[in-house]
């Protein structure tokens, strides 16, 4: 029996684009391409067939169910702009597979694809449609399939094949799923359905009346169906016009596509696809279906691809770690581990074993850890903070995937993917409907054992990439040593004072209070606070101001809103506008710090080193690096994180390191020259913006103004982002950032060079050589370039500035390591926080000073530090 599969276009690309949107060359984005191409070999290979089609969607507007309901669709974002670049390559690669097109104005590839398969399955052909939409599986029959993309075994396809498969999937049988979509509608397309339906209340309905026209039939009797009550079949006597609207939009059309079988038949073009993949840099497909006669080095020389080996997937067997295995891998060299709440899987080159309950067998995993062997893992932090340690810690693959990708929240399953071409099912997909604890030790280690072995797989790639990219001093040098620096700071956590965030709670409570009271004396009613309609209801309709700005869903009431009408006088907006500040301190900081200290009353967060693009460490659970610092608020929760009994905080920062960062690289003589006659450099830039004499005194307004002005340029802020900050009109803005690079002319010289390099390589680099992808430095939308192009600027400085923290946090680490009195606890962008013993703090802060001033040196400018000593966090600003 003859084979054909007929592809979803738009569901193989977007799954392809968003799984490899770093991929790229110097010209072009490349990675919905790449991944449309291993898709569309891998499906070659798995169905051998004799057919392929291809469809795609045509433009919402043209659509005619936008002609039967104008909302269709319409909540759809636009495509990106990167993925609309990599259509016509797309194309490109479906003409030289020779592959038929379907494509057809008015319908939508769902009805071109169902058509097609009919007319094949109606010829004797078997047909796989391969889909993301569940909802295909309405057209399923004898010769009809449907190949559902990550949903299978291993992340691959998942055959629909059967009324029963159809029925797991979505609770109903094949010819019901119109109807289904008639009552519970369908967000994703804009498909209304009846109000307050769900697929738990539908399917009980389907499978007593089988369609919409049994239900209204018997709509009056439907309360005999449990949890059917009179508001549902209100709702459904109200809705009954939309319900039937709704299962005509969600039905498939089968349309005379005046087609042959023949039209069906492919070859591809070798010589097509070899100048195509050439042009994108595709080395490893050329190599992978020889198509070059000629040997291709396998080598991209592009940040963010990877030429992966083709990694034949053994059979999910492992062994239980025993004793005698442990012995067996003491002498390997290389272990990969992978790690998660119930178990350890350990993979080595031939093999793979689990172990589980880590209390009970820690004696046997330290002993493998302590051991000559290298390891492997996906984040290594996680493992040292259950208190083991490594003699060798080779590679973090976590970190040297987002060094390559400047991808910040990946999972494992996605790294694997996109560095070996392998696919694993996600967490959430295995573990949805049953919980960790009540799978088999077989079927939880099976899980793991994927993921060390995918480690273990992925490792000579990631070490190929970052020699090619120029990044392994960054990863060994920087980011690995960091991994027992922070994992350190985790575990000594900073304490906190419960009292005095119960206290300062209350006070926040009647601060809150009072300013409801005087909102609702003003609006002359009481309303939802943090309800944006009932807000813009109150704020637009009741008292009659003029809107700002409208989304959606009606007035818009953010911030940016409100203090524009607080801007304009309006007394609500400026005691709305405190009232959320306040009531977010009390929700994200006050009442959640002292649920989270353990039985010390310490608070233990997380340091993310690949939680943002730039380098900069971020902080999570809880985030101590969003408190606010300028305000008194800000101050006051500070003054919540306490040194313990004997103890003393010492905080210690950089002054002004990312304006030295500046000054070193742009190499400007006025700022070198300030610098070195140790000048205040926002008094220096007031003087000069201002245009004031040496007699003349800066006032603090325009100290701060030029402070503002001094880290915009860093910030890469525009004249109108400026204007917003400083409460004044654009052009005065543009004015102050004219004269700034007037006086620091080597600044702008700077930004002119970072943005050419960027332009013309698609990333760019710190001091320190590490690199950030800028995707849209070369697009053709204005704004988004100018982000880039701010972007770029911004990395280039506040990530050299990031690394020296690294750098030096790791000096530190290691001259304090064995000294008794001292721990480090946090870093908060270029601010460190040391607990020292009363009788030390002096001794330490005078060696800390040091360290921080001379570790690193610039040619340029010195690197100066301020400290201050307290009994809480806000005494050491």
């Amino acid at each position: 029996m003859k084979k054909a599969i007929l592809l979803d276009v738009s569901a193989i690309m977007y799954r392809a684009f968003y799984g490899n949107m770093n991929f790229r060359t110097k010209n072009e984005p490349t990675g919905a391409v790449y991944g449309f191409v291993n898709t569309l070999l891998s499906l070659i290979d798995k169905f051998q067939p004799d057919y392929i089609g291809a469809a795609f969607d045509v433009k919402r507007s043209t659509l005619k169910r936008t002609e039967i309901y104008k909302e269709y669709k319409s909540q759809r974002d636009a495509v990106p702009e990167d993925l609309l670049k990599q259509i016509p390559r797309i194309e490109e690669v479906i003409e030289n597979y020779g592959i038929k097109k379907l494509k057809k104005d008015g319908y939508e590839a769902d009805d071109l694809l169902g058509s097609a398969a009919k007319f094949l399955a109606k010829n004797g052909v078997e047909t796989y449609i391969v889909t993301g939409d569940k909802d295909l599986s309405q057209i399923l029959d004898e010769n009809i399939n449907i190949a559902l993309l990550g949903k299978g075994d291993g992340g691959g396809v998942k055959i629909i094949s059967s009324e029963e498969d159809v029925i797991e999937q979505l609770g109903v049988k094949p010819n019901m799923i119109p109807d289904l979509f008639g009552l519970i509608g369908d967000s994703s397309d804009g498909i209304p359905g009846v109000r307050k339906i769900g697929v738990k209340k539908a399917v009980p309905m389907l499978e007593k009346y089988g369609d919409l026209e049994g239900i209204y039939e018997n709509v009056d009797s439907l309360n005999e169906i449990p949890g059917i009550g009179k508001s549902l079949i209100s709702n459904l006597k109200e809705d009954k016009e939309i319900a039937f609207l709704s299962r005509q939009l969600a039905t498939i059309e089968i349309l005379d596509l005046n087609i042959k079988e023949d039209d069906f038949k492919y070859k591809r073009d070798d010589e097509k696809l070899y100048q195509l993949f050439k042009s994108l840099d595709f080395k490893s497909l050329i190599k992978k279906m020889n198509l070059a006669k000629e040997a291709e080095n396998s080598n991209f020389g592009q940040l963010g691809l990877f030429t992966a080996p083709i990694i034949e997937e053994r059979e999910k067997k492992f062994e239980i770690l025993t004793e005698k295995s442990i012995e067996k891998l003491k002498e390997i060299k290389t272990l990969a581990i992978y790690f998660e709440d119930r178990g350890f899987a350990i993979s080595s080159k031939d093999n793979d074993y689990y172990i589980e309950n880590l209390e009970k067998n820690r004696e046997h995993l330290e002993n493998i850890f302590t051991s000559d062997v290298e390891f492997i893992s996906y984040g290594f932090k996680k493992i040292l903070n259950l208190g083991y340690e490594f003699r060798k810690m080779k590679m973090d693959t976590m970190i040297a995937y987002h060094l390559l990708t400047s991808q910040t929240k990946e999972e494992v399953d996605v790294m694997i993917r996109n560095v070996i071409d392998m696919d694993l099912d996600s967490y959430s997909d295995v573990f949805a409907k049953r919980k960790v604890s009540e799978l088999s030790e077989d079927e939880y280690g099976k899980f793991l054992v994927k993921r060390s072995r995918g480690i273990f797989d992925c490792t000579i790639t990631l070490e190929d990439e970052l020699e090619k990219n120029g990044l392994k001093n960054v990863l060994y040098e920087i980011e690995m040593p960091l991994i027992e620096v922070l994992s350190s700071m985790e575990r000594a956590g900073i304490k906190i004072s419960k009292e005095y965030f119960e206290k300062y709670g209350a006070e926040l409570d009647k601060r809150i209070e009072r300013l409801k009271i005087d909102i609702f004396k003003i609006s002359d009613g009481e309303f939802n606070l943090n309800s944006p309609k009932q807000l813009g209801e109150v704020l637009f309709l009741n008292l009659n101001i003029p809107p700002v700005k409208k989304t959606k869903t009606g007035f818009s009431t953010d911030m940016e809103v409100l203090e524009k009408l607080a801007d304009q006088g309006y007394e609500i907006a400026k005691l709305i506008t405190e009232y959320r500040s306040l009531n977010k301190l009390k929700t994200t900081y006050i009442e959640p710090l002292p649920k989270m200290c353990d039985s010390e009353q310490r608070i233990h967060t997380t340091f993310n080193q690949t939680g943002t693009a730039t380098g900069r460490l971020s902080s999570s659970e809880p985030n101590l690096q969003n408190i606010p610092v300028r305000t008194e608020d800000g101050a006051k929760i500070r003054k919540g994180f306490i040194a313990k009994d004997g103890c003393k905080l010492l905080g210690i920062d950089y002054s002004q390191i990312e304006l030295r960062v500046l000054t070193e690289i742009s190499k400007d003589e006025n700022l070198i020259a300030a610098y070195e006659r140790g000048e205040d450099l926002h008094s220096l830039t007031a003087r000069k913006i201002f245009n004031l004499s040496e007699s003349e005194n800066v006032t603090k307004e325009q100290r701060d103004i030029a402070k503002t002005i001094n880290f915009s340029v860093i910030y890469g802020k525009t004249p109108f982002g400026l204007s917003q900050e400083l409460k004044i009109t654009p052009a005065e803005a543009s004015e102050y950032i004219n004269r700034y690079f007037e006086q620091y002319p080597k600044v702008k010289e700077l930004e002119k060079e970072i943005v050419k390099f960027a332009e013309e390589n698609g990333y760019v680099e710190t001091l320190f050589k590490r690199k950030r992808i800028i995707n849209d430095i070369n697009s053709k939308n204005r704004m988004k370039k100018s982000q880039a192009e701010r972007m770029a600027v911004n990395t280039v400085i506040q990530g050299s500035a990031a690394e020296i923290l690294k750098k030096v946090m790791i000096e530190l680490y290691r001259v304090l390591k064995n000294e008794k009195g001292i721990k480090m606890l946090l870093q908060v962008h270029d601010e460190l926080i040391f607990e020292i013993e009363n009788e030390k703090v002096n001794f330490f802060k005078e060696m800390i000073e040091n360290i921080m001033r001379n570790f690193v040196k610039f040619k340029n400018v010195k690197l100066e530090v301020n400290s201050a000593i307290g009994d809480d966090w806000s005494e050491t600003k």
